[in-house]
């Protein structure tokens, strides 16, 4: 999802801000929902997650992740599912499901088993230390910087991704190296599909041309994006970030051809996507 859709907007919404604001004092992170369901945690658990819960938002939201060069606003959400807790010298390790997503839901990153340390006496802080707690926020912060970037330019979040991968590699050569292997397997998945990454790039620059009125164009990108779908189920039909990005924008997409594209366009939509054929078939009968 972007923060930011139309260009122009954000183009007038930059130059007025950089009037008395630098560029990069643009928030990356905004509207952050942070939620801990503690209640099978022993009270005092409880109550210091409540603390935690409390102050991960602006962890996210107060810090200067890029030089936002495109003004880019990301609200997402956390959510935190404690399962146990255990004590060891003057540690507590949390053992939790987590689920990470921006708001429309296509971007999402689930966890089962997040081991993370967390004491309220320890600041929660931006180190380039690793840690289990802040290493694992950090990572996935990066992740959905760098899906975002996707979104403005052809494989755009290249150095964000990269970002990503140093914090995990680290991670990994630290005291708690728990779940980041798993961190990487997912960081190079995404990395590996990258007609996904075009093709979401594809469909927001339609979006773009719809929204400054550049019509003429629009048929050649819908083309664009097809053929980096096409390219995508090619190795693998049930590509799960592909389809999930398609469930989001399934509505607006098929709008969008049935106002901008042919019939050869449109029958190659339900074939690439037969899970949102209802969907697609309706839209288009309208």
């Amino acid at each position: 999802m972007r923060g930011i859709k139309v260009k122009t907007i954000k183009v007038l919404l930059i130059f007025c801000l950089t009037v008395v604001l630098s560029t990069n004092a643009i928030a990356q992170f905004v509207d952050v929902t942070v939620e801990i369901s503690s209640e099978r945690m022993p009270e005092k658990e409880r109550n210091d997650l409540k603390i935690l819960e409390q102050i991960l938002p602006s962890y996210f939201e107060n810090y200067d992740w890029i030089d936002n060069k495109y003004g880019i606003q990301i609200p997402f959400s956390i959510r935190f599912f404690p399962q146990s807790v255990n004590t060891s010298g003057f540690e507590r390790v949390f053992t939790s499901q987590v689920f990470i997503s921006n708001k429309s839901g296509d971007q999402r990153f689930l966890e089962k088993t997040f081991k993370f340390v967390y004491n309220t006496n320890d600041p929660v802080m931006h180190t380039d230390m690793p840690h289990s707690l802040t290493s694992t926020l950090d990572f996935y912060a990066w992740m959905l910087i760098a899906g975002e970037l996707d979104t403005y330019e052809p494989l755009g979040g290249n150095t964000a991704y990269e970002k990503a991968r140093d914090i995990a590699t680290r991670a990994q050569m630290s005291e708690r190296p728990h779940g980041f292997k798993g961190r990487l397997k997912e960081l190079d998945e995404i990395l590996r599909i990258r007609d996904y990454r075009l093709f979401k790039y594809h469909y927001w620059s339609i979006v773009d041309m719809i929204d400054q009125k550049e019509t003429k164009q629009i048929p050649k990108a819908i083309d664009k994006a097809l053929k980096s779908l096409d390219d995508v189920f090619a190795q693998n039909t049930r590509e799960r970030h592909t389809h999930i990005f398609l469930d989001v924008h399934a509505r607006e997409f098929a709008e969008i051809l049935r106002d901008f594209g042919n019939k050869k366009q449109r029958k190659m939509l339900i074939e690439l996507d037969p899970d949102n054929k209802n969907v697609y078939e309706k839209i288009f009968k309208k």
